[in-house]
């Protein structure tokens, strides 16, 4: 038999519409399935330095949030541009529930009033899930400034115009307009030195490299515990648990103080438009992280005061700090170059 000869195989029959449904649901069910595989992944994008105290507070919460959701949480820190570049990384993500942000008064009340075009608005693009933590602190002096106590730092820097610098961790960051709202409270002044980051502004303190920090948390406690630098008074009007010894604002005996205080917080955002459903299951997680004593205890351990974790709270609390903030940039004293 030549090869033209050879008989030739009948072609494969065509599957009948019946058989193409069949085989479309299989495929469908096998896509399901393997979507409902995929592991589920949470990412908090922090947009700040690590080891700072949004950066902390973000890590405490992470696993007690994993766990009340079932599945991982990393933290994700995104740096640049006073907070900017991580929030609106974060605001471009999918808007599934599965991206949220760690925010601080920085990142929630003080761009947005300092920068013409932070890329995002707080009261509209953030939908908040609630404050995790306040931040305790003191005002701290380089170790060998001749100064005990808030009422001998006002002589002194009236004694001395010009001489006292502070640092804080940027220029148009929150320790940077709350230094400048004390100084304007107490009545004197002192030359602004940012660094980059907390950790590298209370080193320059211990260093001798500036003279004052007017809001350090909990990592200044070895410093002070060492003798490199001193604590002259809690920020707020109680004392503060890891420095018991030094006295609060109320207690300077300083007038200006007797009512005045300040607390800094990191709290936790979705963007808004997340859908319902999504929204409520990443809430109902997050009242159950904020429930642990782990996470109460592990807060408490590193300087910051566990908060009610509301989310009308704490969208009041950044309302009413833009305000404030809006109120001390309009009276000239922020320098942001």
């Amino acid at each position: 038999m030549t090869r033209r000869d050879k008989p030739q195989e009948p072609p494969a029959p065509r599957p009948t519409a019946r058989r193409r449904t069949a085989l479309l649901l299989a495929a469908g069910l096998l896509f399901g399935a393997a979507c409902a595989a995929a592991p589920q992944v949470s990412t908090i994008i922090v947009p700040a330095p690590p080891g700072g105290p949004i950066d902390r507070v973000a890590r405490l919460l992470a696993p007690e949030l994993a766990a009340a959701l079932g599945h991982p949480v990393l933290v994700d820190n995104r740096l640049g541009a006073a907070g900017k570049i991580g929030v609106q990384a974060a605001l471009r993500a999918p808007r599934d529930g599965r991206t949220l942000i760690a925010v601080s008064p920085s990142i929630a009340s003080v761009n947005p009033v300092l920068d013409k075009a932070p890329g995002y608005d707080p009261l509209n693009d953030f939908d908040a899930l609630g404050i995790v933590a306040a931040n305790a602190g003191v005002v701290a002096v380089r170790a060998d400034l001749p100064v005990a106590d808030m009422a001998e730092l006002v002589r002194y820097a009236k004694a001395h115009p010009g001489e006292l610098t502070y640092g804080s961790f940027g220029i148009g960051t929150s320790l940077h307009l709350q230094s400048e709202e004390l100084l304007r409270t107490l009545g004197i002044d002192a030359r602004h030195i940012p660094y980059k980051g907390e950790a590298q502004a209370m080193n320059a303190l211990a260093g001798g490299e500036v003279d004052l920090m007017l809001y350090a948390t909990a990592p200044i406690v070895p410093l002070v515990r060492s003798g490199r630098v001193r604590a002259l008074a809690a920020t707020s009007s109680q004392r503060w648990a890891m420095l018991p010894e030094v006295p609060s604002y109320a207690e300077t005996g300083v007038p200006a103080l007797r009512s005045y205080q300040y607390h800094s917080w990191v709290g936790l955002v979705l963007p808004t438009g997340t859908p319902a459903a999504a929204r409520r299951e990443v809430l109902q997680a997050w009242q159950r992280a904020l429930a642990s004593p782990k996470l109460r205890q592990s807060l408490v351990a590193q300087g910051f005061d566990p908060a009610s974790g509301d989310p009308a709270e704490m969208q009041r609390t950044i309302a009413a700090e833009i305000a404030r903030h809006r109120a001390l940039l309009a009276s000239g004293r922020i320098k942001l170059d």
